[in-house]
């Protein structure tokens, strides 16, 4: 359904892809980005990411209908045996859900999460939550927290409920109204879900209760590197004894670059000082004073840089890929959070001495001199990120391998065997209290 790919050979050798119609789509997604980079360095972030949810949570509902209204790509869609959707974008278990009722057969259904930590998901599943020990997204907390972090992290839980209900939910009632669907989809999906492939890795993850519904499949996108073009292997090999440091915002937040042009005076000025050749992702044109170390390219092949043997150090935001891509090529990190999960990334990351952060609030060209000097000269990060990478790597199976085969796994059999007895239980059931408790009035 991705229209960006339905041309290229990369996918449709592996792909059949479907697309539908949605005017200006990809100009509303434009929009979408643009907000998000004002999001990071904005004042008032709560009112900001309100808006955004909103947005966001908008758009999804008049996309899901122009799907549910064209009749046609439903008709070529009765084929499917599974439907895989992103938890954010539940759209697809309604259509999964629709798809069974004309079928009159079981399509299986199965929630993938980008984020590490995604409670909302947990729930979804079955699968306790503990705010007592298991930080909430986007709280910047750890596991060891005080009882004032636990108080707030249980606000933030039960916030989160409410975010995830105005966001996942509640725009999908004149779907479920419209077209037939169980009522019981207002309130959840769960029972339309077979499975739930969740992008964490416990080598580098706080630990929390799963359920068996639950597979951790963290790091779908770290691959082994490959060789490099010319140039770009030429310019790692010059690096000399120092090696490379690499800097990159990603795909959603390099286009800061362009709109915030003191941003990269600020780093090229504090990256310039090194020692290091550095590659630095740049949208914008690079500026005329670019210092002879940096080389700026408005597009890098991160996997491929991250996995040279030249790299010592990625700066970025802090996006759950990236750090799982650079855990398994094991380069430690400087990272600046600009938004959403980020910040609970680089709490891991430090806690762990995996890499350090810096304060977008504080930028200035010592300030991050001093931080990514720190992390290079230490060696005890790229020693703990080495580990880190080891442990990631001995597992009898990769990340995709993982995925698929539970995938087909499901398709076979089902998910019901895997269903948390939780479902099935009332609030006070739940939390363990005696039994003759729920006949009270």
């Amino acid at each position: 359904m991705f229209t960006h790919n339905y041309a290229k050979p990369k996918y449709t050798d592996y792909f059949k892809f479907e697309h539908y119609s949605f005017p200006n789509l990809d100009k509303e997604l434009a929009h979408l980005n643009d907000q998000m980079s004002d999001f990071a360095f904005t004042e008032n972030q709560v009112s900001q990411m309100l808006f955004m949810v909103s947005l966001f949570a908008d758009l999804n509902r008049r996309v899901c209908e122009e799907i549910f209204s064209d009749e046609e790509l439903l008709k070529r869609l009765e084929g499917v045996d599974v439907v895989l959707v992103d938890v954010v974008w539940p759209c697809g278990i309604y259509m999964k859900s629709f798809l069974s009722k004309q079928k009159n057969t079981k399509v299986r259904g199965v929630v993938v999460a980008t984020l590490a930590s995604y409670p909302y998901m947990q729930q979804l599943a079955g699968s306790p939550v503990h705010p007592s020990y298991q930080p909430m997204p986007i709280t910047g907390l750890s596991f060891n927290m005080s009882f004032l972090q636990r108080v707030s992290n249980t606000i933030s839980y039960l916030i989160g409920n409410i975010f995830n209900y105005f966001m996942c939910s509640r725009p999908y009632h004149e779907i479920v109204d419209r077209y037939g669907l169980d009522p019981y989809m207002k309130s959840s999906i769960h029972e339309d879900v077979d499975l739930y492939l969740i992008n964490t890795e416990f080598a580098v993850e706080f630990p929390y209760s799963l359920m068996p519904n639950i597979i951790p499949v963290g790091g779908l996108t770290a691959r082994p590197a490959e060789p490099l073009e010319d140039d770009l292997e030429s310019f790692m090999q010059g690096s000399g004894e120092y090696g490379v440091v690499v800097f990159s915002l990603g795909s959603n937040f390099t286009r800061i670059t362009n709109s915030r042009p003191e941003l990269v005076q600020v780093f090229i000025a504090a990256l310039g000082r090194l020692p290091h050749k550095v590659l630095f992702h740049l949208q914008a044109d690079p500026p005329e004073n670019l210092p002879g170390n940096i080389k700026a390219l408005p597009w890098l092949p991160l996997q491929d840089v991250l996995g040279h043997p030249k790299t010592r150090l990625l700066i970025y935001h802090g996006g759950n890929n990236g750090f799982l891509e650079a855990v398994y090529h094991g380069v430690p990190l400087v990272i600046m959070p600009l938004a959403g999960d980020q910040i609970d990334v680089s709490v891991r990351v430090e806690s762990m001495g995996l890499g350090t952060t810096i304060d977008k609030t504080r930028l200035s060209a010592d300030y991050i001199y001093q931080r990514v000097a720190e992390t290079l000269q230490n060696p005890e990060y790229s020693e703990r990120m080495k580990r880190a990478s080891a442990i990631f790597k001995d597992r009898p199976m990769t990340a995709p391998d993982r995925a698929a085969f539970w995938i087909e796994h499901v398709i076979k059999h089902g998910g019901s065997y895997m269903r948390s007895p939780v479902h099935d239980l009332s609030f006070v059931q739940f939390q363990g209290r005696p039994d003759f408790m729920n006949e009270l009035p």
